[in-house]
């Protein structure tokens, strides 16, 4: 009997144990989320196979270590459009931290032996968001109808569809009149288009990873909100519509085009059309109802309280075992007060939250209670905390002053910038001017330092030298302007800041400094990250920014270190994005600085390339054009312990497209 007993337990075990194998087994080869499973069992849902491309994306650099799941919500707070933006951003080829590219939604590329013509393939299959097909006809309808919409064939002058931003780097000179143009994008078939330049132009990858990553969107979806005249010849003089995407199209107003959008959906309702360039051809991950590459798409309004993303169930990466990605259902973007951040991760509300020096200490405290992690990554910056003068600021006599190089010198060394750390973080940030540090490849022997030492003395003497202001102060203790229409006023600086508490920490401490040498200081702040932007677009409204500089690579994208950009402060309307922008003195420093971006606009070899890269370093180095007080080494991200498989120790930058770096569709939540 007992040996009958054994037996029977023994077979239970066995048949226990089996199923456990059994189960673990179809855990195993679980090729989808559970959730996008039963739709496809309800018949809501094509198979997988169906799905995803015929070759779709294996992400093999970020496997992670322990078998991930399947599900899951993650949260975070809503740090604004780019912020969210970011995580699930998939362009058509990704930029690696050493300057090379890699294939993302591009399978791959050729380059022809004159360097002119890149030949790109696409993945057969792949599909956007709402299961439509996504076809080499996106990208150069994209290009050729969204993107430009005419070229002046007398001067190369472009008109970009985005008012915001101008594609620079998709022009190359044209050997046979010297003129600048843009590249010429044709259709070959279904998987494969073509990008034609006139000369030259050895990063043009990395500058469509950096500037342009989304060169593509979905033909079907924007043909009628769009405005196109298909009465007129098409601007790139190609006559065959289907090899520049515009078969089938028809004449659609700029009226029209907002109509049309409306129409679809009340939060496509925009004043003029190009916001609705701005926004839906540009920001378009912002809104409902535009199908989209990402892993998870916006499934909600802007005006909602919590942004919630749900995955894509055509997305078209799987992991080194087949399973579709991402592995997280959901993410949820919470509105919230800053200072709200720290309690809400310490009590596990939310899934991850960044933060700066200052707050480290905090963090650090907090997560000895287990239910966090701090993850530190690399900065690119020259001066996390610094001031930017507009020297394009519309009053002409603070533009004639902030072009004072005696000025700025003046305004760096009446910095206590020991005081400043020690204030603002604790002292663990470095003490420094808007330069490269040391082992970056842009590094310059003392420019670190330059002007960095702390002497009242010597910058009120600065002053005291400066015609058009006044040596002695006004009653309350201010220099003013002598003569002009800003006579016996005093000379004030408004500062522009984000609203944070350790911004307007920093120009309380401006203030007491500047008072020192009968300079008002005032601060603007501004919360809203959009209405911020606008402000600095318009080029000449914003007068003084805090704003810190730095650059994952000045060869591969100088922005705020040059004069391509028109939210780059301290250049203004001098730089080259303006439809007419402003011409700078001849012989001046911001002459100099603006033919060294134009060089490496047009630059065609590396070496050319370097050479301007070189010009604009040195001409911070020369001018100080931002003035830089204090920089940190990392930048600082807390984890909830239930996420997993989240790198670290990469460099975090724009370029980079910070988190968006580390693979977020790889990340799995397990409690």
């Amino acid at each position: 009997m007992k040996k009958l007993l054994s037996l029977v337990m023994a077979v239970a075990i066995l048949l226990s144990t089996m199923a456990g194998f059994t189960a673990v087994a179809e855990e195993t080869i679980a090729k989808e989320s559970p959730v996008l499973a039963e739709k496809v069992a309800a018949g809501e849902l094509p198979a997988l196979e169906a799905r995803i491309p015929t070759d779709p994306y294996v992400e093999s650099d970020n496997d992670p270590e322990e078998t991930p799941v399947f599900g899951g919500t993650l949260r975070t707070n809503n740090g604004g459009l780019w912020y969210f933006g970011m995580h699930g951003e998939e362009p058509l080829f990704r930029l690696e931290s050493d300057g090379t590219v890699s294939p993302n939604v591009a399978k791959g590329y050729d380059l022809s032996e004159d360097g002119l013509t890149y030949t790109i393939y696409l993945r057969d299959g792949m599909k956007w968001s709402d299961g439509t097909p996504f076809t080499a006809t996106d990208c150069v309808y994209y290009y050729n109808y969204v993107l430009v919409t005419k070229v002046d064939p007398e001067t190369g002058t472009v008109s970009w569809s985005n008012t915001t931003k101008k594609y620079n780097w998709y022009m190359s000179t044209d050997p046979a009149d010297g003129l600048l143009k843009p590249a010429q994008v044709r259709y070959v078939d279904d998987t494969t288009f073509t990008i034609t330049l006139y000369s030259p132009k050895p990063t043009l990858l990395q500058a469509i990873c950096i500037d342009n990553k989304w060169m593509f969107c979905p033909k079907d979806w924007y043909k009628d909100i769009m405005a196109v005249n298909m009465e007129e010849p098409h601007w790139s003089g190609e006559s065959d519509l289907k090899l520049i995407g515009g078969e089938g199209l028809k004449t659609v107003t700029e009226e029209e085009a907002l109509a049309n959008a409306k129409a679809r959906s009340e939060l496509y309702d925009f004043s003029d059309y190009s916001k609705l360039c701005d926004q839906l051809g540009y920001r378009y991950w912002q809104y409902v109802g535009r199908p989209t590459l990402r892993p998870w798409v916006n499934t909600s309004a802007l005006t909602e309280t919590t942004l919630v993303f749900e995955r894509n169930p055509y997305f078209w990466k799987v992991d080194a075992d087949g399973r579709q990605l991402p592995y997280i259902d959901k993410i949820e973007y919470i509105k919230m007060d800053e200072g709200l951040h720290a309690q809400e991760i310490m009590a596990g509300h939310i899934d991850f939250v960044g933060f700066g020096s200052a707050d480290l200490a905090t963090y650090l405290a907090g997560s000895k209670g287990g239910v966090f992690s701090i993850k530190s990554f690399a900065s690119t910056s020259w001066a996390s905390d610094g001031l930017q003068l507009n020297q394009a600021y519309k009053d002409p006599q603070y533009r004639a002053l902030f072009a004072n190089i005696d000025f700025r010198h003046a305004l760096s060394i009446a910095v206590d910038r020991e005081e400043m750390n020690e204030i603002l973080t604790n002292g663990l940030n470095d003490v420094c001017q808007a330069a490269a540090p040391q082992g970056n490849g842009d590094y310059i022997e003392g420019a670190p330092e330059k002007w960095t030492e702390y002497d009242i003395d010597a910058a009120n003497a600065l002053l005291d030298g400066i015609e058009g202001i006044s040596k002695e102060l006004n009653a309350d203790g201010y220099r003013t302007f002598v003569g002009g229409e800003n006579d016996g006023k005093p000379v004030h600086l408004e500062i522009d800041t984000t609203g944070t508490e350790m911004q307007a920490q920093g120009v309380a401490l401006l203030t007491q400094f500047y008072k020192q040498i009968g300079i008002l200081v005032s601060e603007h702040a501004n919360t809203d990250g959009s209405k911020r932007s606008e402000r600095y677009y318009i080029g000449d409204e914003v007068m003084v920014a805090w704003e810190g500089i730095g650059s994952f690579n000045v060869m591969l994208r100088p922005d705020s270190m040059a004069a391509n950009r028109t939210n780059t402060a301290f250049v203004g309307k001098y730089g080259l994005e303006f439809p007419e922008p402003l011409i700078p003195e001849a012989g001046s420093p911001m002459e100099e600085l603006i033919n060294a971006t134009k060089a490496l606009v047009t630059a065609s070899t590396i070496e050319e390339l370097q050479a301007a890269a070189t010009r604009i370093v040195r001409s911070h180095y020369e001018n100080t054009w931002v003035i830089g007080f204090l920089n940190t080494a990392s930048n600082y991200m807390a984890f909830n312990n239930r996420v997993h498989n989240v790198p670290d120790g990469y460099t975090y930058c724009d370029e980079l497209r910070f988190l968006g770096f580390g693979k977020p569709y790889t990340w799995f939540i397990q409690e």
